[in-house]
């Protein structure tokens, strides 16, 4: 017998002494019970206070944020009354339990009221969130929380989600998908934005962040290729063999011919007055360094090579202040002569300007005086015979400059200003023209990742936006002014 136990009637005995002692109406079980019925009485009252009596200020849990606080005291400015009907409890209670915030309510109307400007999503997006899902007020005086990962993985990493997109994209006009006015910089209607062809399946892969499976980037996916005929070799120029110094004196770099616009956000355009004419100059004649043709048009090239006794006098006039009109005539006449023994004939003047390929025979004719003795257009360009006869009429292909490479995305480079060119973009190892020296997705993710350098500047929101525009023609109807953003207002079905 186990005497710890006891006999069987000392066990009973305790058994029963134990009941007894719970059904003892004891002081505190009396405050206990008092308080429980107290808490529910009382969170009842407040429910139905908060729902028919409470002012708005009842709601307001913290101050609003900067942009917002305006509305301090007008809470009915984006609160309104709003009774819940029967059997919708439920669904709401569902829908908090799914995505943490409802669907589109009563209160994104009024944000819509107000913020005319956005419209949501892509318009494949087969469940719009409310306004109050990603954007979080009442959580302090300062900006708004910014949206994080988590709010964009709710259904970027939803895989049922993700595919269902994937079809209502398919049966979408392809015209209701835009580049964001906000990425595309409108400011500068003169830039060249690189618009690829939206892949059949969206934008729809299934990740968690930028640096949780996020796909390569659409350049690298389709190895876009350039297709600029404009000649131009990185590794030639940047591996410095036969590459004389700058007129300051300094090795040609990146920096040297990519300058960023005033903003320093974006670069400036590479022309050929601002970034190649120090190298390759327009000179033709040997004998007169300073003596150019025009830059920019076949034709006018070819008007003023016609005119050269003409061309020359000028320069005797502007450029050698001679103002003797014999003076000027005999002045045009010697180097007329010693232009011919460079060129026999006044065609082969023509062609060698327009057609030759290998302007420098040796590295050595590269001196200070000669290193940019123009030789051919087509050295640089794509030049075409448009007529036949006893001197072809040239064509030149316009070069086509891509400004903006990744639309889809925001990017500064006054951000990057301390990170050395080369880290990012691959020019030493380019001598193509097709090469396209954009960074790799794995490249930014060695900086913006939670172990990178840029930890803090690694949520979706530092390269894209949210909001898509209205895909609606500039010239829409009035009448169907509100029709668009309706259909994304309205709950999915």
């Amino acid at each position: 017998m186990d005497k710890q136990r006891g006999t069987p009637k000392q066990i009973a005995k305790r058994y029963e002494d134990k009941v007894e002692s719970r059904n003892q109406r004891t002081p505190y079980r009396r405050a206990l019970f008092w308080l429980s019925l107290f808490a529910v009485l009382g969170s009842a009252a407040a429910i139905y206070y908060a729902g028919e009596r409470a002012p708005g200020e009842f709601f307001n849990t913290g101050p609003l944020s900067r942009h917002h606080s305006s509305l301090e005291n007008d809470c009915a400015s984006c609160h309104q009354a709003e009774p819940l009907e029967a059997g919708r409890f439920m669904q709401v209670v569902n829908d908090r339990f799914r995505h943490g915030a409802p669907s589109i309510a009563r209160i994104d109307h009024a944000c819509q009221a107000c913020h005319t400007q956005h419209a949501f999503h892509e318009p494949n997006v087969v469940e719009n969130r409310s306004c109050s899902a990603c954007h979080t007020e009442h959580q302090g005086p300062g900006p708004m929380p910014a949206v994080t990962n988590v709010d964009c993985a709710s259904c970027h990493n939803d895989a049922a989600i993700m595919q269902a997109s994937a079809q209502r994209g398919k049966q979408v006009p392809p015209s209701h998908f835009r580049l964001n006015p906000k990425v595309v910089n409108l400011t500068n209607p003169q830039q060249n934005v690189l618009q690829l062809a939206r892949p059949a399946d969206g934008y729809t892969a299934t990740f968690a962040s930028f640096s949780e499976g996020h796909p390569p980037f659409q350049l690298q996916r389709e190895n876009v290729r350039e297709a600029d005929v404009l000649r131009f070799n990185h590794q030639l120029h940047m591996g410095g063999r036969g590459i004389p110094p700058t007129r300051a004196g300094g090795k040609l770099d990146c920096n040297y011919c990519h300058k960023p616009e005033p903003t320093g956000r974006y670069m400036q355009r590479v022309t050929f007055e601002a970034n190649c004419q120090e190298c390759h100059s327009l000179q033709f004649d040997v004998k007169n360094p300073d003596f150019q043709i025009p830059h920019g048009d076949a034709q006018l090239v070819r008007t003023f090579l016609r005119t050269l006794p003409a061309q020359y006098g000028e320069l005797a006039r502007r450029k050698r202040g001679i103002t003797d009109e014999s003076r000027v005539n005999a002045f045009t006449a010697q180097q007329i002569t010693g232009l011919l023994t460079q060129f026999s004939t006044a065609d082969q003047l023509e062609r060698t300007v327009f057609f030759t390929k290998d302007p420098y025979s040796t590295a050595a004719q590269q001196d200070s005086p000669t290193r940019a003795k123009y030789a051919g257009c087509a050295y640089c360009h794509e030049v075409k015979q448009t007529s036949v006869g006893s001197f072809p009429m040239p064509q030149i292909t316009a070069p086509v400059v891509i400004d903006r490479w990744l639309a889809r995305g925001h990017f500064n480079h006054a951000k990057h200003a301390t990170v050395d060119c080369r880290t990012c973009h691959a020019a030493e190892s380019s001598s193509l023209t097709s090469d396209v020296l954009m960074p790799t997705k794995e490249s930014c993710v060695s900086c913006h990742s939670p172990a990178g350098v840029a930890a803090n500047a690694s949520e979706c929101m530092t390269c894209h936006t949210y909001h898509a525009p209205d895909p609606r023609p500039a010239g829409a109807a009035t009448a169907a002014a509100g029709s668009f953003k309706q259909m994304l207002l309205s709950p999915a079905r």
